[in-house]
């Protein structure tokens, strides 16, 4: 029915709501736009509302939203959620530079993003005052073309466009408001002969029009094409499909690697009985990527990094850069070891390392394994563990101890394989590459358990591992693949397990 607010019950059936025995407080409200406005309903005195945000919204249509609930100064309570380009933007405009920097300085190099609704409110705010100066060129246009040919209907009639070149061939200037709507005005006043030819009492308001755009436009800029509406509405358009966030990101030089003694690799136990020093990732993420929402995620103790793998840039002044969240390397190659550790190296440590495994004797008998993780990742997805080889370099098979899954290797006619029964550590290592689609359901419950992180059990910091999973694949440019993805999912499911646990503490 159109005009009133329908029941939906749970049995089907849809009845106006002063027909149906359900109370309107105890049932789940949607609120649409128009329905923001004018619109009371008898909530639950404790009622929780969901709020979404949209692109460019601006105060009134928050105020409306959340003045529904009419005891949101007592025990009701809001929940602000939005799109991912919405919070960017949101970022963008309550944190400058400086301000990260200082964050950054204050926290041991990194940056919390988190938002609230102190940012929130400002970002609506700088969207009314954009929508109110961008809406004055309308305004006066039409406020114009008013005062030009009330009374006079000959001059309304304007030149018709038919080239193509007339729609499409000026480019869009970013000019201000004031100047917009001069020129605007100058053709609207060419078109009549001359602001001599208005009316004495139509001369006033357009002394009025000019007199507002120049008090409340002086500092804005605004899109000017010469075009009819529907072209520029096209237009437009096709720029909001274009335009994309552009940041600067700053000089650096590459820092020159380390050399260590490489062969060691061949006999060594653990990536920590090495000659240099290596980094466990759990440590790495916590000093070294921000935000702090990457380190709640609950990465596996057993997969480390050489130094080399992680120091990868310095500054113009020669000093290494703390944040590398712009400078990651690429996961390339990946040295295995018995205790089931796995290590990450550089491509230079990889080359090196792989001349070692090719020149080391007949007969050594080597205890890690060099692979190359692509190729590892790949057959693990496809379940062809055992029936394809994969470039590998040797490794003396240990006496397996869990129940996993080997990847035989075959390599100067000897039988080796891989020893990735830890799922943990392979799943660590794919998160952390900026992987988003996981096949196993093995490797599913252990990212699930990853994102739950710290507040497994407690239902806190959910949400932050959960947020921590989009901005590790984002820094690894594969954004565009995290949509409908098994990584998606997994982060839905996490949110929904921290809803769930907050009404049950609550």
């Amino acid at each position: 029915s159109i005009g009133q607010w329908m029941m939906l019950e749970q049995s089907g059936r849809c009845l106006p709501k002063n027909q149906s025995p359900i109370n309107e407080r105890d049932a789940f409200v949607i609120f649409d736009e128009p329905r923001c406005r004018g619109s009371d309903l008898k909530l639950r005195f404790d009622a929780k509302a969901l709020l979404t945000l949209g692109p460019g919204m601006c105060k009134d249509k928050l105020m409306q939203a959340a003045g529904r609930l009419r005891q949101l100064d007592q025990e009701q309570s809001l929940c602000i959620i939005g799109a991912k380009d919405v919070f960017v933007k949101i970022r963008s405009i309550t944190t400058s530079s400086k301000e990260q920097h200082a964050k950054r300085q204050k926290t041991n190099g990194t940056l919390r993003q988190e938002v609230s609704i102190g940012n929130v409110l400002e970002w609506t705010i700088k969207n009314t005052v954009e929508a109110t100066a961008n809406g004055l060129t309308i305004w006066s246009s039409q406020g114009l073309s008013f005062a030009t040919t009330i009374g006079k209907p000959d001059y309304a009639v304007e030149r018709e466009k038919l080239e193509l070149s007339e729609f499409y061939e000026e480019k869009f200037s970013n000019d201000t408001v004031v100047k917009a709507v001069n020129t605007t005005m100058k053709h609207h006043l060419s078109r009549i002969g001359g602001k001599s030819n208005i009316s004495t009492n139509y001369q006033g308001m357009i002394d009025k029009i000019e007199a507002q755009v120049q008090t409340y436009g002086y500092d804005f800029t605004t899109l000017q094409k010469n075009v009819d509406e529907e072209c520029e509405r096209e237009l437009e358009l096709e720029l909001e499909e274009e335009e994309e966030m552009e940041e600067e990101a700053p000089t650096m030089r590459p820092l020159k690697e380390i050399k260590w003694d490489f062969e060691s690799v061949l006999t060594a136990k653990s990536p920590t009985s090495l000659p240099t020093i290596v980094l466990a990732l759990p440590k790495v993420v916590r000093s070294r990527l921000y935000p702090t929402s990457i380190a709640h995620i609950k990465w596996s103790d057993l997969v480390y990094c050489t130094k080399n793998f992680v120091n990868t840039v310095m500054n113009m002044d020669g000093c290494k850069e703390t944040i590398i969240n712009k400078f990651l390397r690429l996961i390339d190659v990946c040295i295995s070891f018995p205790d089931g550790s796995c290590l990450l190296v550089s491509e230079n440590e990889a080359d090196s390392i792989l001349q070692c495994f090719w020149d080391s004797p007949d007969g050594i008998m080597c205890s890690s394994c060099y692979f190359h993780y692509s190729l590892v990742s790949r057959a693990i997805d496809k379940g062809s563990l055992g029936q394809r080889c994969l470039l590998a370099l040797p490794a003396k098979s240990q006496a397996s101890q869990d129940i996993g899954c080997k990847i035989p290797i075959h390599t100067q006619g000897q039988k080796w394989c891989i020893d990735i029964s830890n799922v943990n550590v392979l799943t660590s290592v794919r998160l952390f590459a900026g992987e988003t689609t996981y096949c196993t359901d093995s490797q599913k419950d252990v990212l699930k358990a990853m994102l739950l992180g710290e507040g497994q059990g407690s239902g806190i910091g959910l949400g932050v591992a959960n947020g921590g999973a989009e901005r590790v694949v984002e820094m690894r440019g594969l954004i565009h693949l995290l949509p409908y993805s098994d990584l998606e999912q997994i982060c839905i499911q996490c949110a929904s397990a921290q809803l769930i646990n907050c009404d049950k503490n609550s």
